[in-house]
């Protein structure tokens, strides 16, 4: 089968993303603002496609996922794609499940707030640390440069 464009797989994406109720990102999320490949006012989604019958999970990606959601307060959900069949499956940790059905359920969501129950008083309070300054010198910086051209000079004469 022929390679597959981006284009192809841009259009996939947000044909994904719509079908599943959500809105798809600008370029993929690979901006500073809107991660990953769709989101909701309460979920956020990645998709990866495949023409292949099978494909593999890398822990770094849901891992990504969750800190995004965790970030925007929203449910993580990956959807995986395989597009020879025309399937797609979403995945999402056991303990984010009855959120997600909930919010299928009836467009509600609450977030849980991790802090809540936790005593504060039994954490002793932390003050921040005075910055400290550096102050320079002539003679330091002098010597920092001739240190630094010594090391130079030895890397270059190694090198030859």
């Amino acid at each position: 089968m022929a390679k597959r464009s981006t284009k192809f797989y841009r259009r996939n994406e947000a044909e994904v993303m719509e079908a599943l109720g959500l809105t798809p990102t600008k370029n993929s999320g690979a901006g500073w603002i809107e991660k990953s490949d769709g989101q909701s006012e309460h979920i956020i989604c990645e998709l990866k496609s495949t023409d292949a019958q099978s494909y593999r999970i890398r822990l770094e990606d849901l891992h990504t996922l969750e800190y995004n959601a965790t970030v925007c307060h929203k449910i993580p959900v990956f959807a995986i794609q395989f597009l020879g069949m025309q399937e797609t499956y979403l995945l999402v940790k056991p303990e984010v499940l009855s959120e997600a059905a909930k919010y299928l359920e009836t467009g509600e969501y609450i977030t849980a707030n991790e802090f809540v129950g936790v005593d504060l008083t039994e954490h002793e309070e932390l003050k921040p640390k005075k910055a400290t300054s550096i102050k320079s010198s002539l003679s330091a910086r002098e010597q920092f440069n001739r240190e630094k051209e010594q090391r130079f000079r030895k890397e270059r004469k190694s090198a030859t």
